[in-house]
This record gives C-alpha cells, sequence and structure tokens, in this order.
C-alpha cells in the first residue's frame, strides 16, 4: 500500500510539471507564446521585439523596454527560455 501512494504521489508530481511546461508555452492573456510571434525562428533580435504590437497584448511593451535584462545570456537575441522566464516573472 505504501508503495502505491509513492506512486501516486510520482506521477502526480510528473503530472504538474508537464502542465506548467504546458502552459508556459501557450503564453496567457497577457502575453502571446513565442511560437506566435517568433513565427518558425528560434531567436528574436530587438527589432523583431520593436515590430510588434503590444496594444493586443500589453506585456509586450515591458519587453520592448527592457530587452536588455530578458536577453539572460547577452547574445543580442532573445530565444524562447528567455523570453518565457522575463514574461512568467514581469509585472502584468
Amino acid at each position: 500500500m505504501k508503495n502505491t501512494h509513492t506512486l501516486l504521489l510520482a506521477a502526480a508530481v510528473a503530472a504538474a510539471g508537464m502542465f506548467t511546461q504546458a502552459a508556459m508555452a501557450d503564453g496567457s492573456p497577457t502575453y502571446p507564446p513565442f511560437a506566435k510571434i517568433a513565427h518558425g525562428k528560434k531567436m528574436l533580435s530587438r527589432d523583431d521585439i520593436d515590430k510588434l504590437d503590444e496594444s493586443k497584448f500589453p506585456a509586450l511593451a515591458g519587453l520592448k523596454s527592457h530587452f536588455d535584462d530578458a536577453d539572460l545570456d547577452h547574445d543580442h537575441n532573445i530565444n524562447q527560455y528567455e523570453y518565457d522566464h522575463y514574461m512568467s516573472n514581469a509585472p502584468h
């Protein structure tokens, strides 16, 4: 019986982790998913970000003004991890 509880707990933790990843990949009501704005690119430059219309997603205005903060590896581009990290931690 104890093994069943452990197995159920492990399954619940794994499911929660997968749900979190799926939720981040889908964006939120305040910001679009990376795939929607990247159009097949793996990285977005400052110019790509500047071209985005923030009227639909207000959080993009913060990304535009804090591009250097979002660019964690300082390669002058934002990848999906950096985008999701910034957007999930930025005040909306």
